[in-house]
Formats: C-alpha cells, structure tokens, sequence
C-alpha cells in the first residue's frame, strides 16, 4: 500500500478504497472509520508486499515503542551454559517478559524502581536482549550465576523487558514445577520493595501471564516452549491505541522467538455490527515482503488470532494487550508461531475470514 497513515496508526490500512486520509479528521469520523472497515472481509486487508515498516517510519517513532538491544550475557558462551543449552534443546523456554506502566502514562510523575532479580528454579537463564532499557536507570548487573539475571531498572510511563531462555536440561525427571520468581531489591529507595511475584512457566503454555502490580503497574509475561526442531515463531509488542472503547487500531514489532527483530505488524480490533468482538492485522518482515494476516477476535485483555497467509491457514498468535487512549499509551504484547509448533489450539476465525490467495502480491 503507498497509503499514508493518519493520526490513527492503522487508519490508511483500514480504509482500502481511500486514496489518503484527512490529517485533520476527528477522532469520531475515524471511529467511524475502521467500524466500517471491520465490516469488511479480513479487515479489508491483502496479501501484497509493503514497505519496509509500511512506510510508516514517522507514525512509528510517533508511538514512542520501546525500543530493543542485544544482551551482552557474560555467561551466554560459558562452557556450562553451552552443555546445558544443548541438553535441553527440547526443554525450557523462549521468554518475553516486560514489566512498568500498562498502559502507559506520559503524564506520570511518579516513577517505580524495579530494581532487582529473576531466578529460575532450576536449570538456567540466557538474556537475549533487553526492552527498554535507557541508559541513565536501566542494565544489566553482573552475573553470579546462571540461574539468577540481576537487573537495574526505573520505570515511569511505559515499560522495560527482557527477552531470555529458559534453560531445562532435568525436565524429564524433574517432579516440581519450573518457576520464575521476581524479587526486587530490597532497599528503601524500591517502591516496591518486599512483593517478590512468581510464575509457573508451564502456565505460560496456555497463554500469557499477567500481574498486577497495583498503582497501574503491571508484568506480562508470554512464551514459547523450546524445541530441537526448527521453528518459525517469535513475539509481537506494541501500541494498543483506543479510538474509542474497545475500537481502535493497534502498531508494533515483530520479533523472532529471541527477541531480536523480524518486522512490523499493524491492524484494527472493534466490534463488529453482529456483535463480534474482532482483530485483524498484517505483518510483514523487515523488507516488507508479506508474512501474513492475522484474523481473530479479542475479550477481557487477551486476543486470539489465527495467521494466515497466501495458501491459507497457516499459525496462531495470542497475547495480552491494555487499552490506551493516546497514540503511546496502550500496549500489547504476544507470541506467534506456525501451526506445527504452536501451543494455541486452531480457533475459529471470523464468518468473513477467508483465505486471500488470490491477491497478487506487489512487485
């Protein structure tokens, strides 16, 4: 599409038949706007390659989403995490965990120190990149061993993450679950000093994890299991922005199952005139080509969406997301995968979902 976006993130990839859309249109006529785009099959969206990002490069810097980097892991090559990895190549975890203001407040005045640790209960972790980590509040502490990431990180409106692997070598044996516990630092100066919060990763298998951390805080958590055999999944995160409640338009990136980034993805969610509560959205890779379409409904903070692509049927993807009334404040964070390695059983998608393997793409 050579489409430009408006104000709303998604609105030109709503709107098919309009050439371009009014930068001074009310939020109203683009409420409006995408009800009447959801009405449509698939969102009104096709197969066709983009560019790179859509082209949306100034919508995107507009939604101010937190940016990623590699961890420098000092333990990642270490001869016993490399014997470890190797023997739970199909055991334990590919993790995305973030955690601060969801969703996001820009006006905020007060800021949490997160400052503190995650252990696994058993085997070992791998940080693979950081979220939103800024150089002034936000790093890595040096490691003492390898169950244990420390981290220094101070939130205000938005989040921090990591992005990790979860390693699992005993799994077989093992007749205690596997868990992954927060502990802040237990100083004067860490809001939130004292509330250690655990997960049960097999939890995460079902879908994603969510804790409230109270004042508007949150830690959502999403994973896929590890597996010898290669794969093509990985994670979603972005802006989940309001147009009005429950309608709306979503913006974010796409990464493979380690963090690092894949491409873009962009869409609409709303209720449709029947009722239905649907999303619809595109990915695309870093050069634009076509990844697929994903096409699902969404309820009570979580989304459902199958991903189909030229052929058809082809994956699932599944998150968490919070509402935002502003172009940076919602979020939303989830996991994607292919049929033969996905952990969400098929769904049925939309009365008009149906696959478009008949748009050519673009040249």
């Amino acid at each position: 599409m050579s489409r430009n976006l408006s104000i709303s993130f998604a609105l030109a990839l709503a709107l098919p038949t309009v050439a371009c859309v009014n930068h001074s249109s009310s939020g109203d006529d683009d409420s409006q706007d995408v009800s009447n785009a959801l009405e449509q099959t698939n969102g009104g969206l096709d197969t066709a390659d983009e560019a790179p990002q859509f082209g949306a490069q100034d919508q995107i810097a507009a939604a101010a989403i937190e940016a990623d980097a590699s961890a420098d892991d000092s333990l990642a090559t270490d001869p016993a995490t490399t014997a470890m990895d190797t023997a739970s190549a199909a055991a334990g975890y590919r993790l995305a965990v973030v955690w601060g203001k969801m969703p996001a407040d820009k006006g905020a005045q007060d800021s949490r120190d997160w400052t503190g640790s995650f252990k696994i209960s058993r085997g070992g972790l791998v940080v693979r990149r950081t979220i939103g980590f800024e150089d002034a509040t936000d790093k890595l502490l040096p490691r003492a061993n390898l169950q244990t990431v420390n981290f220094q990180s101070v939130t205000r409106p938005a989040i921090d993450g990591l992005a990790l692997t979860v390693l699992d070598p005993t799994a077989a044996t093992a007749t205690a679950p596997l868990t992954l516990t927060y502990t802040p630092a237990n100083t004067s100066t860490t809001a939130n000093a004292g509330t250690t919060y655990s997960i049960d990763l097999s939890q995460l298998v079902a879908g994603p994890v969510v804790i409230d951390a109270g004042d508007g805080y949150k830690m959502v958590a999403v994973a896929h299991r590890r597996q010898a055999a290669a794969c093509d999944r990985g994670f979603m995160r972005g802006r989940w922005h309001a147009l009005s409640p429950h309608l709306g338009d979503f913006l974010g990136v796409v990464t493979d199952e380690n963090g690092a980034p894949d491409g873009t993805v962009r869409g609409i969610y709303g209720q449709r005139q029947n009722g239905d509560s649907v999303v619809f959205g595109k990915f695309i890779d870093l050069a634009g080509k076509f990844r697929g379409l994903l096409i699902g409904s969404f309820e009570n903070g979580e989304y459902h969406a199958r991903w189909i692509d030229r052929q058809g049927d082809h994956g699932s993807a599944h998150g968490a997301y919070s509402e935002g009334t502003t172009v940076t404040g919602g979020a939303f964070l989830g996991r994607w995968a292919e049929s033969s390695c996905s952990d969400d059983p098929p769904t049925t998608t939309p009365p008009t979902a149906t696959p478009p393997a008949s748009t050519t793409p673009a040249s």
